[in-house]
């Protein structure tokens, strides 16, 4: 019974993180650093990753199978949230250095 109540509450707190995200990916704040995609993305991983360790952990189910099977069967269920988020922060840098460089331009 306490284990239950312990992994519904869990699922309870990621469903919470991923709709905080979700949601200040809206924000003027966020919008304005060009940060609606990452949060977005990482709202998308957040919502994932119990997906994740289940598929890790069906793929353990076999007694001769190792740590390393865990990792390959999460980081299968990860692997598009994980492209997706790491697009999103190279984008956000890209964009952030071209910013600056427009700075330092009209600076000079």
């Amino acid at each position: 019974m306490i284990y239950g109540m312990f992994w519904v509450s869990c699922l309870i707190l990621i469903l919470l993180v991923a709709v905080i995200l979700f949601w200040s990916a809206g924000l003027p704040k966020i919008k304005s650093k060009k940060l609606s995609f990452v949060m977005f993305s990482l709202g998308f991983n957040v919502i994932l990753i119990p997906m994740s360790f289940w598929v890790g952990g069906m793929a353990t189910a076999s007694p001769t199978s190792t740590m390393k099977d865990f990792w390959i069967g999460f980081l299968i269920g990860q692997a598009t949230p994980l492209l997706v988020l790491i697009i999103a922060i190279l984008k956000w840098f890209i964009i952030d250095i071209r910013n600056i460089k427009k700075r330092v331009n009209s600076i000079n």
